[in-house]
């Protein structure tokens, strides 16, 4: 039996099915794409964000076991100072400074890193913020805790 007028339709339909496949999993490798960038991106906040946390916490053990700084009058700290100026060995640099605001020492820290090897290549940074308090003695400063 002759199907006249049915010639490569099934072939037809089968290169329609695979376009529609295609075009699917083109979809699902952007969707996966950007969640990999978007995990990698989240990581590197994190480090930054650990980075200058930690950048912070020791310089401000030094201002609670009364080093030198901690005996400075109110009256220094008119600007901010920096204490310290630190690149760690995975190229994430960390400055911290400090500085007098409603009669507490905030102590900051801003964290940055150079992504390399990437797409889309913007520097990152990340800040944090704690606040310390002259003690009653004056002799060292007292954590109050991390501001927003």
């Amino acid at each position: 039996m002759k199907h006249l007028g049915e010639q490569g339709v099934s072939s037809l339909l089968g290169i329609v099915l695979l376009g529609v496949m295609m075009l699917g999993s083109a979809g699902l490798f952007y969707a996966v794409r950007n969640d990999a960038t978007a995990s990698q991106r989240y990581e590197d906040e994190v480090r930054l964000r650990l980075a200058a946390k930690s950048a912070v916490e020791r310089e401000a053990v030094t201002f609670e076991r009364g080093g030198e700084r901690a005996h400075m009058d109110d009256r220094q700290w008119t600007e901010h100072v920096t204490l310290s100026e630190e690149t760690s060995g995975d190229d994430i640099s960390c400055r911290v400074i400090a500085y007098w605001e409603q009669g507490e020492l905030i102590v900051s820290a801003t964290a940055s890193m150079e992504p390399t090897g990437r797409r889309f290549s913007t520097k990152e940074y990340q800040r944090v913020r704690a606040r310390l308090q002259k003690s009653e003695e004056g002799d060292h400063y007292v954590w109050l805790g991390w501001t927003p």
